[in-house]
């Protein structure tokens, strides 16, 4: 063993090297403003065509003896569907919006215009604050939404379409993704006083859950249906291709079966045409299209299925105890922002049953998707379901012996 005399006393020095460093590259304005902006809206707009382009050529490579010009014009009209407009096909006029594709051109949009905002922000001096800012966000989601317009117009005379039925659609969606992507850049967050927070939060937990029960329907429905749904995939007599196409088509309505689900859910049921409904006490179906997924529906003449509506009760009382536990406080406040959080639960509710109906046909199938208006019954069930959440939550609360 060493002794003392023999150990090292040296001793770690650390000393700080001289490095050369290289100085910081600033970020410079790439386009002036209303050129990101309203190019920013083409390219979104071209980005979105393409998309579908390409999902459509995929199908042409099937049926390769439709001229390319026709095919391209389908895919023009298939685009302006999911704002709103119509499709004809072998004449029959369908306006049932995938939602799924409108999800996804928002998706694609808001960073273009998040990007449209940055480079406004580059070109000053100082950073926009208050009502600056505020009339940075509008004017560019304005631009933004006028280079959008722009190329729809466009599409739709390459299409040979009519514009007017997809232009609420497009301004909608140009305006909102514009409003969402440039609000996000500027720093928008959800604030507020803490009732309105807790509120927030209570209907987003609420959505989630109505959402994930009615993918748990779906899943089952398609489980028990599944014998059915292949059998009319076999009918159709589709290659590869074929079934990719048709995979991502179902993929693209898959919202529009959530909205199904859930008016079946809260009550309200959905039609597929004259002379038929689909709710939780009747099924009563009639001819229908030779589409997949209907074979997931329940069988002709069955009903007794109103064990389900307590999903919706549950969905509606969860709302309003995630929204009392956010906010610990005045009972009157906390029951307000549950009240609060099943109307913003009920609204979604609304947008998705509403822009989940459209036509399949021009006769028998003109309108399907959720009754209205029997889908108010099952808001008006979110908001009361809700309150009654809120006031259990308090009740239990206020039993609950005090640790101090």
């Amino acid at each position: 063993m060493p002794t003392s005399k023999h150990r090292s006393h040296r001793r770690f020095r650390l000393d700080v090297a001289t490095a050369k460093t290289a100085p910081i590259l600033e970020e410079r304005q790439l386009l002036p403003w209303p050129v990101a902006a309203i190019g920013g809206g083409i390219a979104a707009a071209l980005a979105g065509v393409l998309l579908v382009s390409g999902v459509v050529l995929i199908a042409w490579l099937s049926a390769i003896s439709i001229p390319v010009p026709a095919v391209l014009a389908f895919a023009g009209q298939t685009w302006l569907l999911a704002h709103g407009g119509a499709l004809a096909i072998a004449g029959i006029r369908i306006t049932l919006i995938p939602l799924g594709l409108t999800l996804a051109l928002i998706a694609l949009s808001a960073p273009i215009a998040s990007f449209a905002l940055r480079q406004a922000n580059l070109a000053r001096s100082q950073p926009a604050d208050g009502a600056r800012r505020v009339r940075l966000v509008v004017l560019t989601a304005l631009q933004f939404s006028a280079g959008y317009l722009g190329m729809a117009v466009v599409v739709a005379v390459a299409a040979n379409v009519p514009i007017l039925p997809a232009l609420p659609g497009l301004v909608g969606v140009s305006l909102g993704s514009g409003l969402i992507g440039a609000g996000w850049q500027a720093g928008y967050r959800a604030t507020g006083p803490s009732w309105l927070r807790a509120a927030t939060r209570g209907g987003v937990a609420g959505l989630f859950a109505l959402l994930l029960v009615a993918a748990s329907l779906l899943a089952i429905a398609v489980f028990q249906g599944e014998t059915r749904m292949a059998a009319l995939e076999t009918a159709l007599g589709l290659d590869a291709g074929g079934n990719l196409v048709w995979g991502l088509v179902m993929l693209l309505y898959f919202p529009n079966l959530l909205g199904w689900a859930v008016a079946w859910l809260l009550g309200a049921g959905f039609t597929l045409g004259d002379g038929s409904l689909v709710a939780p006490w009747a099924t009563q179906l009639g001819l229908l299209p030779s589409v997949p997924v209907f074979g997931a529906l329940p069988a002709d003449g069955s009903g007794g299925l109103q064990a389900w509506l307590l999903a919706g009760v549950a969905v509606a009382v969860f709302t309003g105890v995630v929204a009392a536990r956010a906010h610990r406080g005045d009972p009157s406040q906390a029951i307000g922002a549950a009240v609060m959080a099943g109307g913003l639960v009920a609204a979604g509710y609304l947008v998705l049953t509403m822009a989940s109906r459209g036509a399949l046909g021009t006769l028998r199938f003109a309108l399907v998707g959720p009754q209205w208006p029997q889908v108010l019954i099952g808001a008006v069930v979110l908001v009361l379901g809700a309150a009654v959440g809120a006031i259990a939550t308090w009740l239990v609360d206020r039993r609950r012996p005090s640790l101090d």
